[in-house]
């Protein structure tokens, strides 16, 4: 399972992001983070579950109005 480090002091840092195959490979991470900011709040966390979603958006054009009817 990946590990990951992450910043929870930045959350727009691109880091967060990596995966890592061993937990040390992300301590190292989380280690050059806290070199980088001391008083950063780094996380190590094993990746049990990653879930994605996919959102199509389709363009059509509108349908031409119906003209209603007089009563009879």
């Amino acid at each position: 399972m990946p590990f990951i480090a992450v910043n929870m002091n930045n959350d727009f840092d691109v880091a967060n992001k990596i995966r890592y195959a061993t937990q040390e490979q992300a301590d190292a991470r989380a280690r050059e983070i806290l070199a980088q900011f001391p008083s950063a709040q780094v996380y190590i966390a094993q990746v049990l579950k990653e879930y994605t979603a996919k959102v199509d958006i389709t363009v059509a054009d509108p349908a031409e109005p119906v003209e209603e009817q007089a009563p009879e």
